[in-house]
């Protein structure tokens, strides 16, 4: 019994507590704790760099090169509001609306701006300098013209059904305003897409303008409406003329008519006949052409009917004597 009480007196020697080593670890961690918030609540001077977002551009700009733009000051405020503008709240919102922009450069007063500028930052925060009186950047100056909408449509008709009248587009175009480079090449402006399957009645839907970077439409939606009925289809033989003929020829085709399929309205099938329609060969197509043979063209087709399609493509001929 002695000796296994002088064991347990040596463990107690050579080991501490493992309370006391909590309480003593516990310890160095708060004091250290409270020397970071001590340290971090006292003011000091510090530069600053924000990234600067533009408000209260005119519509006759667009800004070039803005994610590079900085604003560089020197403030005063806590420890904890310092590493606050380092890694999170690092961004000015600067206004352009009195800039100067008679040059290839524009030109923001910052000084003019140094009480926003303030009124951004945390409530003790004090900005002594801005390091810069002036924000320049470049920008390309904006035309405006006006163009057709265009709607981008992928729509899966039910079958036997099919639009029966060009889309209706309010409005029809759009004023758009945008650097002169793109401008030139812009010959109408796009909706978003819009897809729909087994459409079987009227078409009303509103489409959202496509965002185009620099380009600004006066507008950002338009309205697209068309009528869907029940089509049918329908085959009629039609006959072949000839354009360019010389006088002193005569010919003979064969074949002499083509077969015409079509989609029609149901409610129009027995309006369209086969004089609605023309076909025509051009007689001037066989000059350098070996074989008496000439392609068949639609010269005139009925309003109404889509999907033309008729056979042969070709016909021959033969020239009398």
């Amino acid at each position: 019994m002695a000796k296994s009480n002088q064991v347990l007196d040596n463990l107690r020697i050579r080991f501490p507590e493992k309370k006391k080593f909590r309480f003593f670890f516990l310890f160095v961690i708060l004091s250290f704790t409270f020397w970071i918030i001590t340290k971090l609540s006292n003011n000091y001077d510090s530069s600053i760099s924000f990234s600067i977002t533009l408000a209260d551009v005119p519509n006759y700009i667009v800004p070039k090169n803005t994610g590079s733009l900085e604003l560089n000051t020197e403030i005063r405020g806590s420890g904890f509001q310092l590493l606050l503008y380092k890694f999170i709240n690092d961004e000015i919102t600067i206004s352009v609306k009195d800039g100067d922009f008679n040059l290839d450069l524009a030109h923001v007063n910052l000084i003019e701006q140094k009480f926003s500028i303030q009124q951004q930052l945390f409530q003790n925060t004090i900005v002594k300098q801005l390091n810069e009186s002036i924000l320049n950047f470049e920008f390309d100056r904006l035309i405006r013209k006006k163009v057709p909408i265009f709607p981008i449509i992928d729509i899966n008709y039910k079958l036997g059904y099919e639009r029966a009248e060009d889309w209706r587009i309010k409005p029809d175009s759009v004023w758009v305003a945008g650097p002169s480079n793109i401008m030139d090449t812009l010959k109408h402006f796009p909706t978003q897409t819009f897809k729909k399957n087994k459409v079987d009645k009227q078409i009303t839907q509103i489409l959202k303008l496509s965002e185009i970077p620099e380009l600004k439409p006066d507008v950002s939606e338009v309205e697209i409406i068309a009528a869907v009925n029940k089509f049918t289809e329908k085959t009629l033989e039609t006959f072949i003329n000839i354009k360019n003929l010389p006088d002193s020829l005569t010919i003979k085709l064969f074949p002499k008519s083509v077969e015409t399929t079509f989609l029609v309205l149901m409610d129009n099938i027995e309006e369209i006949g086969s004089s609605d329609f023309l076909f025509y060969c051009d007689f001037n197509d066989t000059y350098g052409d070996k074989a008496n043979s000439l392609k068949i063209k639609l010269d005139n087709k009925p309003d109404g009917v889509r999907n033309i399609r008729w056979k042969p493509k070709r016909l021959d001929y033969l020239i009398r004597q």
